[in-house]
C-alpha cells in the first residue's frame, strides 16, 4: 500500500509519540506515526510536497499559504507563566511588551510581583509557532528588538521546566499543556481560560492549523478520511477534553466508511504545542478503523 507522510508544527511532537504503537499489531492496521520540526517545517514541506501534511501554531498566511489549503482545527490560548512561589496575578499586554524587549527588566517594577531581582526571561526558539505567534499579541514585530533571554527553549515541556525551577523566571506556553507545576498570569484582567479564548475576551490566543495540498487530499483516501475525522464530533470531544478551544460543537459524528482506505499508514510532523493534541486525535482515528478492520477479517 502506498505510504502517506504528514508534517506538523512542533508542537504536535509529543502527542503522537504515545499513539505510534497503534496499529502496529499486524499488517495491513492502520498506524500513524507523528515526530517534531516546527511550525516552519510543517508549512514548508507541506508546500514543498515533501509531505502530505503539515501542521502549524498560529496563522498561516501571506506567502506562507500560497500553494496550499489551510485549516484550523481548533483554537488555543498562549498562557503567560511564572513560578509558583511568585504571587503575580496580572500583567498588561504593554508590560509584557516591555518585559521581553527589555524595557522592564526587575520585577521590582511590576506591581504584585513577589519575586526578587532581575527577571529571568524564557523564550521559545526561533521558528516555533508559539514564539511567532506570542511575538505577534504583544505587538513585538521586530525580533531583533527582543532581550536577550535568560533561557531558550525548544519544547513546551522544557520551558515549563525551566520556569518552574526558577523563581525569577517568566514564559510562555500552549493554554492546553498548563498544569500545576507553574502559575498561569492573567492578562489585562482576564483569566486564560478556554470559555475566556471562545468569548473573545482572552487576547492572547492563536489558531491550530493544518496544510496540505488539494490535489494531494484528492488522491489519498486515508487523508481524506481523517481529515473528515478532523472535522467530527469526536474531534469535537477530544479538542474540549484537553483543554483546547474547539469550533466544532454542531459537527457530525465521524462513521467508518463501508469500504476502508487503501494506505495504510501516515507519519505526522511538527509543532510540540500541537503535538499532545493531534496525538489523542490521531490514536482515536487509527482505534476506530482498526477496529473495524479486524471486525472484518
Amino acid at each position: 500500500m502506498k505510504k502517506i507522510i504528514m508534517a506538523v508544527a512542533s508542537a504536535a511532537v509529543a502527542c503522537c509519540i504515545g499513539f505510534a504503537a497503534v496499529g502496529c499489531g499486524g499488517v495491513g492496521e492502520y498506524l500513524v506515526n507523528v515526530s517534531g520540526g516546527g511550525s516552519g517545517v510543517g508549512i514548508s514541506q507541506a508546500k514543498s510536497g515533501q509531505v502530505e501534511m503539515g501542521m502549524a501554531s498560529s496563522k498561516v498566511e501571506g506567502e506562507d499559504a500560497e500553494g496550499i489549503e489551510v485549516y484550523a482545527i481548533c483554537q488555543d490560548g498562549i498562557a503567560v507563566i511564572v513560578n509558583n512561589a511568585n504571587e503575580l496575578d496580572n500583567l498588561t499586554t504593554d508590560q509584557l511588551n516591555a518585559i521581553y524587549t527589555g524595557e522592564i527588566t526587575d520585577w521590582s517594577e511590576i506591581e504584585g510581583a513577589t519575586a526578587e531581582g532581575e527577571i529571568a526571561v524564557g523564550q521559545r526558539e526561533d521558528g516555533s509557532g508559539t514564539r511567532d505567534a506570542f511575538l505577534e499579541l504583544i505587538e513585538i514585530e521586530d525580533a531583533t528588538t527582543l532581550v536577550e533571554a535568560a533561557n531558550t527553549s525548544n519544547s513546551t515541556s522544557a520551558l515549563m521546566e525551566y520556569v518552574a525551577g526558577n523563581e525569577q523566571a517568566i514564559g510562555y506556553i500552549s493554554l492546553g499543556s498548563l498544569d500545576e507545576t507553574v502559575s498561569a498570569v492573567n492578562i489585562n484582567g482576564v483569566e486564560a481560560t478556554t470559555d475566556n479564548v471562545l468569548e473573545g475576551k482572552y487576547t492572547l490566543a492563536r489558531p491550530f492549523n493544518v496544510m496540505y495540498q488539494q490535489a494531494t487530499m484528492d488522491s489519498n483516501d486515508l487523508l481524506a478520511d481523517f481529515f473528515t475525522f478532523l472535522k467530527s464530533a469526536q474531534a469535537h470531544d477530544i479538542i474540549v477534553e484537553e483543554g483546547y478551544v474547539s469550533g466544532l460543537a454542531s459537527a457530525p459524528e465521524y462513521k467508518v466508511p463501508e469500504t476502508l482506505p487503501t494506505t495504510s499508514e501516515l507519519d505526522i510532523a511538527g509543532s510540540t504545542s500541537v503535538q499532545p493534541l493531534m496525538g489523542k486525535l490521531a490514536e482515536a482515528y487509527t482505534e476506530l478503523l482498526n477496529n473495524a478492520l479486524n471486525a472484518d477479517a
